[in-house]
């Protein structure tokens, strides 16, 4: 029988659904895992707000960093959140301590997790992230077990919930993003602060930095990110995309180019065959290309209390199991610098929507651009004439794959016509 000894700081979503799933499988867990979990401390900064536990039944600390000091405490669970702060701060006493530590905190590791493993290497302790990542999606033991000895050659996926739900809203029910972002935050999946993280692709973007570095081996450097948001998506992109045979989602994918790492987080369009575009609401997914996989689809909920308190307690159990501890799957010295890839080097098929007067003359004046810079238009779309002469009418434009630069200059060339009324929505094309 195994017997672990844990402190618990942070009791929202995540913090109470753990708590109330090892009372609930107390019984499971012992019988039939052979581990006990005990539950020294808890600690969250209101003690007085409505929760779905009783905290009577644990000692409760006002400082979280209280609960290091414990002699018997094997491991601090840090759900705070904070991306520096008192998370930070617990985090590195505990590995201090010598205590293990298992978080969910992608924004801190993503900005701070190389100090902070090299601290747990030092100590020989754990540092484990499950939670950090895709909510219950077993990703990082995929990667850092499964796939430990084959090449990856690029990781992609769905991994922010909050913006999947609102493109697939859209999408359904034909509502602007703002209308659908109101829903999102009366249901509880975002709220004004964490709306800025998930629309403006930044929480999606810190899973990214920590799945790169377990897949190339990539120091743990946030920076390496470029970062687009759905916050300009409008509900007629969504439509045409469709009309077209795509659906738009909002992307992050990691892979070496020329020795240089890509890390890119944006919305695309999707192919309605490809398996992510089936991937709608709150679930988020990952696929996984390697020397020996041409594609690993990992599909589940991503956020939630329930889905990451299992991501939590599957680090405990191998918390629990082993004396050594390789947090990131390969040896820290391992982790190297990149050179950012150049996002105007990428090769890519575009979806353009330019608003222009309803005139003769547009659609070949656009087009000479295309031609004039070897650019290969694959669709287009003119839509039927608006009843109304004094309003923009869109022709929608697919491309093939063209260096994002050239293409740059010719936008740069349709923006300066006088009948082109606003800027040019370009959006990439999934496509591999």
């Amino acid at each position: 029988m195994k017997q672990l000894n844990i402190c618990i700081a942070g009791l929202g979503n995540v913090g109470s659904a753990l708590i109330q799933s090892i009372e609930d499988n107390n019984k499971f867990h012992f019988e039939d895992r052979s581990i006990k979990i005990n539950i020294l401390g808890i600690s969250a900064k209101d003690k007085n707000k409505k929760r779905k536990f009783n905290i009577n039944n644990y000692k409760w600390f006002d400082d979280p960093k209280a609960m290091i000091l414990i002699d018997d405490c094997h491991v601090i669970i840090e759900l705070i959140g904070q991306e520096k702060g008192i998370s930070y701060e617990l985090i590195e006493m505990a590995l201090n301590k010598n205590k293990h530590v298992v978080t969910g905190n992608k924004a801190l590791i993503a900005n701070h997790g190389k100090k902070l493993f090299d601290l747990a290497n030092k100590n020989s302790v754990a540092l484990s992230y499950e939670a950090a990542v895709a909510g219950g999606i077993p990703i990082i033991k995929t990667l850092k077990n499964t796939l430990n000895l084959d090449k990856i050659n690029k990781i992609s996926g769905i991994l922010n919930g909050t913006t999947n739900y609102i493109l697939t809203k859209m999408q359904e029910d034909n509502m602007s993003f703002d209308e659908v972002l109101k829903i999102a935050k009366d249901k509880g999946f975002t709220s004004d602060q964490e709306s800025k993280l998930d629309i403006g692709g930044y929480d999606a973007a810190h899973k990214l930095t920590i799945l790169s570095t377990l897949c190339f081996k990539s120091n743990l450097n946030f920076k390496n990110n470029y970062i687009e948001g759905i916050s300009n998506i409008k509900v007629e992109d969504i439509n045409y995309a469709e009309k077209l045979g795509y659906k738009i989602k909002l992307i992050s994918e990691a892979c070496i180019i020329e020795d240089k790492i890509s890390n890119f987080t944006s919305p695309k369009l999707i192919k309605k065959s490809n398996p992510l575009a089936s991937v709608d609401n709150a679930l988020n997914a990952i696929n996984i290309e390697t020397f020996h996989l041409e594609n690993l689809f990992l599909e589940g909920e991503g956020a939630g209390g329930k889905p990451t308190a299992n991501s939590v307690l599957s680090d405990l159990y191998d918390i629990s199991q082993n004396e050594k501890f390789d947090n990131l799957g390969f040896k820290i010295d391992k982790l190297q610098d990149y050179e950012k890839y150049s996002t105007e080097n990428i090769i890519n098929s575009y979806y353009l929507r330019i608003m222009t007067d309803d005139k003769p003359g547009v659609l070949s004046s656009i087009t000479n651009f295309f031609s004039e810079f070897n650019i290969s238009v694959k669709k287009i779309l003119q839509l039927p004439e608006n009843s109304d002469v004094d309003k923009p009418i869109p022709i929608i434009i697919t491309t093939h794959s063209i260096q994002k630069e050239k293409l740059s200059n010719v936008i740069k060339k349709i923006e300066s016509l006088e009948f082109v009324k606003e800027k040019v929505t370009v959006l990439a094309i999934h496509d591999n």
